[in-house]
């Protein structure tokens, strides 16, 4: 599995600690960590049903807001999963989309654990 510095881009890490710096209080970062931890598990849940239940609106969009928040954190291979989840929606692929979800759901396994470390190394 891997780490976060494998996980995530470090430029955009570093960008969201160069916000932090000098800023009181608890860091843009960490909010950023805990609704991503609050929020993302349900969506991943949300896209799996979505691909089980062939509700293409839902796919589309809910892996359309978890791009948008993968991507904020630097999780650029989940943010490219969830782009091409959001195409297979727009397409009604639901083949293809369920031939992607386990190399997507491992994925956010690595990102869920790289960003938990973001905390810890705070």
């Amino acid at each position: 599995m891997a780490d976060a510095a494998g996980t995530l881009d470090p430029e955009a890490v570093a960008e969201l600690r160069l916000m932090d710096s000098g800023s009181p209080g608890t860091s843009f970062l960490a909010q950023l960590v805990r609704l991503f931890q609050t929020n993302a598990p349900g969506r991943m849940a949300q896209i799996r049903e979505a691909i089980t239940e062939h509700h293409d609106e839902t796919l589309g969009h809910v892996a359309h807001t978890l791009k948008s928040n993968c991507s904020m954190l630097g999780a650029l291979r989940m943010a490219d999963y969830c782009d091409k989840f959001e195409m297979m929606g727009e397409r009604r692929d639901f083949a293809a989309a369920a031939a992607l979800l386990p190399a997507a759901e491992e994925e956010f396994a690595n990102v869920a654990k790289a960003v938990d470390e973001l905390l810890e190394r705070r």
